[in-house]
């Protein structure tokens, strides 16, 4: 598992470019912070820069969400998850928060309380408590949680693992029901045989992780290919990892 963890990570977060050799970081500030928000939030994937602008953040990240995010949008399940990893990250490593009064993640739990009252409760509402638990330990004891394995086994790499249980939150937010318009704003089409009514489709930023899709026609079918993007989804697939086909 550890290895599918770092394998995965790999293709998307870019690690190799942390040993290469970077400029200078600037001093984090809130205009720094929200270009690195407006990256995750709008797109499910995001470089290693943007991650390590946020390790810096700390509560500066929280101010920068409630500027990116109106009220209405975090009413959105995949929305909310995806202000979750923003503030994980931002506290994730507590040590390089720069400001020591964005330390002190208030700005964050006034976040987290405003998300619990919009997930009515459900897997959802377990993830806010979670990372609060995890946030509020970070802040109070200036470093990371520690995760224990037994004698003899190898260390979990928990921090990639947990990118990859933020990629599996991101698929499961694409349900039957839905339109093929609201599944391409996390997914996209690749090569293979297809038809209308059924397609596989791979993780934006990561083509390796695919869904096999069933649809209801709707509508005229004008878009290439005969689809229409209010073709409903019938059956959705458990993400799944393959080789990338190009045609």
């Amino acid at each position: 598992m550890k290895e599918l963890c770092v394998a995965v990570s790999f293709l998307v977060l870019g690690w190799n470019a942390l040993g290469q050799g970077t400029a200078p970081e600037k001093p984090v500030s809130l205009q720094l912070v929200q270009g690195a928000v407006e990256t995750v939030l709008s797109y499910p994937s995001y470089s290693a820069r943007d991650e390590r602008t946020l390790n810096r953040a700390g509560d500066l990240a929280a101010r920068a969400v409630m500027r990116e995010v109106a009220a209405a949008e975090m009413r959105s399940p995949e929305k909310e998850r995806l202000i979750l990893l923003v503030l994980q990250m931002a506290f994730e490593e507590p040590q390089m928060i720069e400001d020591a009064n964005n330390r002190k993640a208030t700005e964050a739990m006034a976040l987290l309380d405003q998300l619990r009252t919009t997930a009515h409760g459900g897997l959802l509402a377990r993830e806010i408590e979670n990372v609060r638990n995890e946030i509020r330990y970070n802040a109070s004891t200036g470093k990371p949680q520690e995760y224990v394995t037994l004698k003899g086994e190898p260390p979990v790499d928990w921090e990639r693992a947990q990118w990859v249980g933020n990629v599996m939150a991101w698929a499961d937010t694409i349900k039957p029901g839905m339109t093929r318009k609201e599944l391409l704003r996390v997914y996209t089409t690749e090569g293979g045989i297809s038809t209308r009514t059924w397609r596989t489709y791979v993780l934006k930023g990561c083509p390796k992780i695919k869904v096999d899709v069933e649809f209801a026609a709707v509508g005229a079918g004008t878009a290439p290919g005969g689809e229409d993007p209010d073709d409903k989804i019938v059956k959705i697939s458990k993400p799944y990892l393959d080789y990338f086909h190009a045609d």
